[in-house]
């Protein structure tokens, strides 16, 4: 059972992640994160399935208290459980990029695996449909005018088929949160599939000052089980080491590159798995 949250503190749970430490919990691959305020009680996200129910019930987090839920992006594996939800809870708002239902695709060889979130849920009243940036009240701000691409060679992400063929995913259906508690200012960029260093200075442009950063960095492929190369990694790591803030990782980072990038980072990086409590 999770203590009493105190008037200055935020608590930040991992419900869904790909790895697990207590057995109790399920791990899968996806995202789920919960966060609790003075003011708000959060989903970041909701994972493939509803694992995260499974996980919250287990940690006692009652979900049905859920006052606010962001949806990252468009991608199943973070959107998975949102029927599930709706089915819990009534009374949540529920925060959706515009672009977040569009078709999305994955590439597996030659086939072409639908990856999107599930369309039966397509305008249902509950939803908050945003376009660009949104602040919520003065705790919870969204954007999504992020500037850049994550420099990838990971191609297998893909839209809409067109006449040309499949076009790939800009992932201009992707949003980050930012958190404001007290004086502490918290960033979650989920799977930061626009390049983290790209959507912390986005959010810099909002919240000058960023403290914590929470989120995937999008490094590994789980399909060719790759990382990315050590010279993107090596770059990308003592970029964020000039950073003030300190960054808490997970879900598409991958254990090798998150290994690599603390030999540049130091404690600067830590990594969370399903379980896993961060009270700040």
């Amino acid at each position: 059972m999770l203590q009493a949250l105190g008037e200055t503190n935020m608590k930040i749970v991992m419900l869904v992640e790909n790895t697990v430490k207590d057995t109790k919990l399920k791990p899968k691959f996806g995202l789920s994160i919960y966060i609790e305020t003075s003011k708000h009680k959060i989903l970041l996200d909701l994972g493939p399935d509803d694992t995260y129910l499974h996980n919250a019930r287990k940690m006692g987090i009652d979900l049905t208290e859920v006052d606010t839920v962001v949806l990252s992006h468009g991608h199943f594996d973070h959107g998975g459980g949102l029927a599930s939800f709706i089915n819990i809870n009534s009374k949540a708002k529920i925060y959706i990029h515009e672009l977040a239902f569009e078709p999305h695709y994955l590439k597996i060889l030659f086939l072409k695996k639908y990856a999107g979130l599930d369309k039966k849920l397509v305008g249902n009243e509950r939803f908050i449909m945003i376009k660009d940036s949104i602040r919520i009240d003065d705790e919870l701000f969204l954007f999504s005018d992020v500037d850049g691409q994550l420099e990838t060679k990971n191609k297998r992400m893909l839209l809409k088929k067109t006449a040309h063929g499949y076009i790939q995913d800009d992932f201009k259906h992707e949003q980050s949160l930012i958190v404001t508690e007290s004086n502490k200012v918290v960033l979650f960029s989920a799977c930061s599939h626009r390049g983290i260093d790209n959507i912390l200075r986005s959010a810099q442009k909002h919240q000058p000052e960023i403290h914590f950063v929470f989120g995937g960095f999008h490094l590994y492929n789980p399909l060719t089980k790759t990382t990315e190369s050590t010279e993107m990694i090596k770059k990308l790591a003592e970029e964020l080491a000039l950073q003030k803030c300190v960054f808490y990782t997970c879900h598409c980072t991958g254990k090798m590159a998150f290994e690599y990038m603390r030999k540049f980072m130091s404690d600067k990086l830590l990594f969370l798995s399903t379980g896993s409590i961060v009270d700040l």
